[in-house]
């Protein structure tokens, strides 16, 4: 009986995946690598971009990365999110960054939310959940959220369970951390941050299962590449897309309205004709961060019309 208990134990633990999370402080790979010993994957700050301004970038990051690649390991880039700071211009800055040390298809990306910057839990929350819809409609893969347990539990991350949990816990056993509200499972543990380096594991089979969860995400073959979306138009199409993943798509009906179709919620809405007039020819479309936009079109008089949004193109005036 002894031995199976041992076993089962053994088989459980093998499912859980070795990592570090590495920034500056650990310095470039030749200081931390011996210290970390036996891992299979590791996650690397990329940027930090203050409230103060300053655009903070791991001097360390490209050296990590390229080493982690050359090391056939596993790696994950993550951003520390100041939650007063535009969520665009955070993201932005992120991919830029990530651009010029390279980005495979099986890297995985993380927001470290931690911090409130003085903000109430709901505004929090709602920029973790605007930055994470724009990593993920931008990468092509789900991002993960790092947190601490009392930052979730005082709400802060209210509508973000749909994302993989990194929680910070190092207050229980190595592969057995408590899961706050929203999420009811964990996919990374931060179970160690006493040392020089912190360390991890994931709760993955195997390394391979676990990129293939957080890399980008590859086309089903057995789903359509094709979609029809109808509308009945006769020219040219205007599109825009907004960071939290929503879209409008845009043109000329046969009426001699112009017609939009929303992408909301993960599918596509009908057609509804937003023009007041007849127009002549395609529209133009433009989308801001905040859910406005403007919608531009020529009427049947020659004249250039001007419609605007500010609830993510469900109403235009």
């Amino acid at each position: 009986m002894v031995n199976l208990l041992r076993n089962e134990a053994n088989a459980a633990a093998a499912k859980l995946q070795a990592g570090v999370d590495v920034s500056s402080y650990q310095g470039p790979p030749s200081k931390w690598s011996a210290e970390a010993g036996s891992f299979v994957w590791a996650a690397v700050k990329i940027t930090e971009l203050e409230p103060s301004g300053t655009r903070y970038v791991n001097p360390y990051a490209h050296s990590d990365w390229d080493w982690l690649a050359s090391k056939k390991k596993g790696r994950i880039a993550y951003l520390f999110g100041h939650p007063s700071v535009s969520a665009a211009s955070t993201v932005s800055f992120f991919i830029t960054q990530l651009e010029s040390i390279g980005l495979r298809d099986t890297d995985g990306v993380a927001l470290d939310l931690e911090v409130n910057d003085g903000l109430s839990a709901s505004r929090v929350a709602a920029w973790g959940e605007e930055v994470q819809s724009a990593l993920e409609s931008k990468l092509g893969r789900t991002p993960l959220l790092y947190t601490f347990i009392d930052f979730a539990k005082a709400g802060n991350c209210a509508g973000l369970g749909k994302y993989p949990l990194w929680i910070a816990d190092p207050s229980s056993a190595k592969g057995h951390p408590r899961v706050p509200a929203p999420w009811k499972t964990w996919a990374i543990h931060q179970y160690d941050i006493s040392g020089s380096i912190d360390r991890d594991v994931a709760n993955y089979a195997s390394e391979p299962e676990m990129f293939a969860a957080l890399g980008k995400k590859t086309t089903d073959p057995k789903e359509p590449i094709v979609q029809n979306l109808g509308g009945k138009l006769m020219t040219g199409l205007a599109a825009g897309r907004w960071p939290d993943g929503s879209m409008i798509l845009a043109g000329l009906g046969q009426d001699g309205y112009i017609h939009a179709r929303l992408f909301d919620g993960g599918k596509w809405g009908g057609w509804n004709p937003v023009s007041h007039t007849k127009a002549i020819g395609a529209p133009a479309v433009t989308v801001w961060v905040d859910g406005s936009g403007t919608l531009y079109y020529i009427d049947s008089s020659h004249n250039a019309i001007q419609l605007s949004t500010s609830d993510h193109g469900r109403t235009w005036s």
